[in-house]
């Protein structure tokens, strides 16, 4: 790096206002942006909202963009004043259920700073996952921006709703083309400030079995869907053993898994312990990891289906189901070489005084569908304990919030300006 990198890196850290960042970041906390479609105004309009018009204020090029009613995302735009690339920052405005409030010793949403063993933490639903890293990354690209320093090309904020849910928030940012210009993203999640350069495949399946309703004393008038609950589960759990089987553990991902997650029986109307339900409904969480096609699970879960309807065709016994794709995310990969990981790992570097951690999403990101549609290389990285999201008494150390936006600073003009 030649010196007038260094003084410019220099002159943009010093431009990063930690305590007002820590300070932003707490209201965006005390702002409840649970998702519940059972309950009016229950979303992530007022803390986008919030975001927008501090970023106006701010003096970015910014928009609030509805995706759907009540929910938008937020887009802003900071131009450097030569042409270049463009850099993504992106984190989401939403956050999961705070479940039993009785159960958390802080308030969810009060943004509570504790120190625990000489360490400041903030509590609450989001400050780890990922309100924290989102106050990050707009203040790193606000200290740039403050800083006055030369920048070529753009950095671009994308800040979408329903990340925990089906991830309508970017899907409708990809579709709109906001991310055509996109040279390489920056996935704001929290991962211990490792550089995950591997996500995780998320396939998820609904299947319905039918059956007959009749009387508990008499099942044999009826058809059972439950017994075709424990045959579907027995198979599945044979096909994940052959797949761990066929690939192995991953490096940084760990083992492919196949996880029924709810079983609903009756599909509508109540329960009742004396009668044979008419129907059952089973939802499959499916993670994968390289060396696994989705076509190809769908098709071999299919297969069992029609194995079993084949196998059990008649009387009390008959199985008969019904495979839904309810949702589809592929294996996204970032190779080590490209330019967005050196820039992540020069910073890393800088700014923690040691070699990177490389390692790879549990789960999908948002993205993984900019990757998967767009081709966009992204590396997802961010603030927060790694097994901490969607915990009771949720929390992210303030020092791991700074050298976060720290990193993300460093990393933006690294990648930008070619340091």
């Amino acid at each position: 790096m030649n010196s007038s990198a260094i003084i410019d890196n220099f002159k943009v850290l010093e431009s990063l206002k930690t305590d007002e960042m820590i300070e932003f970041i707490q209201k965006l906390v005390r702002i409840n942006s649970v998702y519940d479609p059972e309950v009016e105004n229950a979303n992530e309009e007022e803390v986008a909202k919030f975001i927008y018009d501090f970023l106006k204020k701010e003096g970015f090029e910014v928009y609030l963009d509805e995706v759907i009613p009540g929910r938008p995302n937020v887009i802003a735009i900071y131009n450097g004043n030569e042409e270049g690339k463009t850099l993504l920052f992106e984190g989401h405005t939403d956050v999961v259920s705070a479940g039993d409030i009785a159960k958390w010793q802080y308030d969810p949403f009060g943004a509570e700073i504790v120190n625990v063993n000489g360490k400041d933490r903030m509590y609450g639903r989001g400050t780890n996952d990922t309100k924290g890293n989102v106050g990050a990354m707009i203040y790193a690209t606000k200290a740039i921006k403050d800083s006055g320093i030369s920048l070529k090309g753009r950095i671009k904020l994308c800040i979408p709703v329903d990340e925990e849910g089906l991830m309508i928030g970017i899907k409708d940012f990809i579709k709109k083309g906001w991310a055509d210009d996109v040279d390489a993203g920056i996935i704001c999640e929290p991962e211990e400030k490792n550089l995950c350069l591997v996500q995780k495949g998320a396939l998820r399946l609904g299947i319905t079995i039918n059956g007959k309703m009749s009387h508990g004393a008499m099942p044999l008038s009826g058809n059972n869907p439950v017994w075709g609950i424990g045959r579907v589960v027995t198979e599945l759990r044979k096909l994940e053993n052959a797949e761990k089987d066929r690939l192995g553990k991953h490096e940084y991902l760990g083992w492919p898994s196949i996880t029924p997650t709810t079983i609903q029986t009756p599909i509508k109307g109540v329960a009742q312990i004396n009668v044979v339900p008419t129907d059952a409904y089973i939802t499959l969480d499916i993670r994968t990891v390289p060396g696994q096609d989705h076509e190809a699970l769908i098709n071999q879960i299919q297969g069992i289906l029609d194995r079993l309807m084949e196998q059990y065709d008649s009387g009390d016994d008959r199985f008969d189901a019904i495979l839904e794709i309810i949702d589809n995310r592929p294996v996204v990969e970032c190779d080590i070489d490209e330019p967005i990981v050196k820039a992540l790992s020069k910073a890393y570097m800088d700014i923690m005084g040691s070699e990177p951690i490389y390692n790879g999403v549990p789960g999908a990101t948002d993205g993984t569908f900019l990757t998967a549609w767009k081709n966009i290389p992204v590396v997802v990285t961010g603030a927060g304990d790694r097994e901490i999201p969607h915990q009771v008494n949720e929390w992210c150390e303030i020092d791991d919030l700074i050298e976060t936006a720290k990193m993300y600073t460093l990393a933006a003009l690294n990648f930008l300006n070619d340091n």
